[in-house]
């Protein structure tokens, strides 16, 4: 039996089926990710078809069954388009990678609402601010992280708990995590941070809005959680979006 939900949802990517349709991947608040197909949505003359763009947050009316991949959608109306990240390349490509990212790394039918409401506040800042884009998706990639249990601590040695110092090189491990260079010697090193680069790391986890980054020690943070996920999720390769624009 269906049940007719509503609920706000970005537009994660869409692919034509058939000969008129869209069959759609939203992220939803009340349902997290949901297949949908929205029939007739290639028409010119189709409304739902032009709302359904990706990266639009909409509010989308469906036909929810359990067991079924694929819902229906029969309506979508708009909430923001976020026309300031679209008309700019930069704050475009790292939007893009924020949806890439949740594409990737959520599931079907598993409602996360404080992931969904990062999410919405990340791109409102994204499209109202000047803040450097970059920053604003490194910090919604650690969020991400720790939202779906790989959490990066960083502060004390993984091996002797000692406090690790913000004024020597301090080594990554991917399996034990952050060590001081005299227990990382028996361990293989995945990561080097250099004094400054681990500084940075510790600002992003304590919020501390009174550090300021380069773009080289930014390029290094989303280089290192690039590779901490490849390292432990199987399925991901990396994200397009990032080489794209």
């Amino acid at each position: 039996m269906s049940t007719i939900v509503k609920s706000k949802a970005f537009v994660l990517n869409k692919l034509d089926f058939g000969d008129t349709s869209k069959i759609v991947n939203f992220y939803s608040n009340e349902f997290g990710r949901v297949a949908g197909i929205i029939k007739g949505a290639r028409s010119s003359k189709s409304k739902i078809g032009k709302i359904v763009d990706v990266l639009n947050l909409v509010e989308i009316i469906f036909y929810k069954k359990d067991g079924r991949d694929i819902q229906v959608v029969t309506q979508a109306d708009l909430i923001s388009n976020y026309t300031n990240i679209k008309t700019d390349l930069d704050k475009l490509k790292y939007a893009s990678s924020i949806i890439e990212l949740v594409l990737k790394l959520t599931l079907e039918d598993d409602p996360h609402k404080r992931l969904f409401s990062g999410m919405e506040k990340i791109l409102q800042r994204l499209d109202s601010e000047q803040t450097e884009p970059m920053l604003l998706f490194i910090m919604f990639y650690k969020f991400l992280l720790e939202e779906i249990g790989y959490g990066i601590e960083a502060g004390n040695c993984s091996k002797c708990n000692s406090k690790l110092s913000l004024s020597k090189e301090v080594l990554y491990n991917f399996e034990l995590g952050f060590m001081c260079k005299s227990c990382g010697a028996d361990h293989l090193i995945n990561y080097k941070f250099s004094s400054e680069l681990f500084y940075k790391i510790i600002c992003l986890s304590q919020r501390n809005k009174n550090c300021s980054y380069n773009k080289n020690e930014l390029e290094n943070i989303i280089s290192f959680f690039e590779k901490f996920l490849i390292y432990h999720v199987d399925e991901y390769n990396g994200l397009k979006s990032l080489q794209m624009f």
